[in-house]
């Protein structure tokens, strides 16, 4: 295993390629719309001699701790999901290490780019390869990243993004003109253009709002009734900067116990319902990084270097599809899940244990080769 992840000469770029083609010809056959769904992963790692490890945020304890961060995108249809690429994210501490981009065999061409960055190339690589989705949805991360935004509405890629709630919005066209220098002020005469009505953000904007400017929507079906929250729509003016501005969609989503969600999109043409249901698969995401580190793996890793990660993560992204493969395929029939599966496909692998004496034997060799290295070890320390 660890030749197959470090050593090998395969090219896991190939196969994750091939393996997003796949996935979008399997969810496309279900007949309902497929997501590009994206968001970054982390795992607690020790040390700091791992890829791109260090101290940052990880999703998986909700705090800051010493581990590494990839960025993955994920296609859904309905209640289907399966991921279909990953990048490891490098910290700007790893931009210029190169002792440690040596010992963790880093390519060359491989730089510090910030999360969005990372999700705009993933994206743009999609369409390069004609898989096919109908909007992109992601959390506040991105949404919040204005960039990524803008090339998107750019390339009429329609999206679905989270942001926080001190963003800033006018609800009426945006201007900008030159502010008119104070009276008697002995500064600068103003050289560049500024908004020219007050801005607000969406805390402030929401808290205008009544029980009568939201809708209550089922939005998506969950495992034993439909998942519903109130919802408010407004078409909203965003400031990017360079005197540009996005005219969006906001969503206001207040689920049944309070808690509020706010949501930029840019589907002028499509009705509540509908960009709701699209909010609302990014949940999606958070289960396949659930099955894939319970059922399948994704965090037992032990390997150090650059490529060894991304071999890992493509194996556990190929076992993923075989699960979602599997699902649609016996849909009709039986309602199978990600823990049922695997308890399928171990009752039929043939283990080496099966007797007893082949588990003594397995045992004996396994001290033996552990004698062995151990007086090679001494050796080597006697000689030196």
């Amino acid at each position: 295993m660890n030749h197959l992840l470090s050593d090998s000469p395969w090219n896991y770029q190939d196969v994750l390629a091939d393996l997003c083609i796949k996935t979008s010809e399997v969810l496309s056959g279900t007949g309902q719309e497929v997501g590009l769904l994206i968001d970054e992963v982390g795992f607690r790692k020790k040390g700091r001699h791992s890829a791109c490890v260090g101290r940052q945020y990880l999703g998986c304890i909700g705090k800051h701790d010493n581990g590494q961060v990839a960025v993955v995108a994920g296609l859904s249809s309905g209640k289907y999901y399966c991921p279909i690429d990953v990048a490891l994210f490098m910290p700007k501490s790893w931009q210029d290490d190169h002792i440690r981009r040596k010992k963790a065999k880093i390519p060359e061409n491989i730089q510090h780019q910030s999360k969005p960055d990372m999700a705009g190339a993933m994206i743009a690589s999609m369409r390069k390869m004609a898989i096919n989705f109908d909007y992109v949805a992601f959390d506040a991360l991105y949404g919040n990243s204005f960039d990524l935004l803008s090339a998107l509405h750019a390339e009429n890629i329609l999206f679905v993004g989270d942001v926080r709630d001190n963003v800033k919005i006018s609800v009426e066209p945006i201007t900008y003109s030159l502010p008119e220098k104070p009276p008697h002020s002995k500064g600068r005469k103003f050289k560049h253009k500024r908004v020219d009505q007050a801005l607000t953000s969406l805390s402030q904007y929401c808290g205008q709002l009544g029980l009568e400017d939201f809708k209550q929507l089922h939005f998506r079906d969950g495992t034993k009734q439909k998942i519903s929250a109130y919802f408010h729509q407004k078409e909203i003016w965003l400031p990017i900067g360079n005197q540009q501005t996005l005219r969006l969609q906001l969503i206001i989503r207040k689920d049944l116990d309070g808690k509020l969600k706010y949501s930029l999109a840019n589907m002028h043409q499509e009705s509540l319902l509908t960009i709701a249901k699209r909010q609302g698969q990014r949940v999606f995401v958070e289960k396949i990084f659930e099955e894939g580190k319970n059922q399948i793996g994704m965090g037992d890793y032990q390997v150090r270097s650059w490529t060894g990660f991304h071999r890992h993560m493509t194996l556990c992204f190929l076992a993923f599809y075989y699960m979602t493969y599997q699902k649609i395929k016996y849909r009709s029939d039986v309602t199978l899940t990600a823990p049922i599966i695997r308890k399928l496909v171990a009752s039929t692998i043939i283990s080496r244990w099966e007797t007893l004496d082949t588990a003594i034997e397995l045992c004996l060799q396994h001290v033996r080769d552990y004698q062995r290295q151990i007086l090679m070890n001494l050796k080597q320390d006697c000689v030196t």
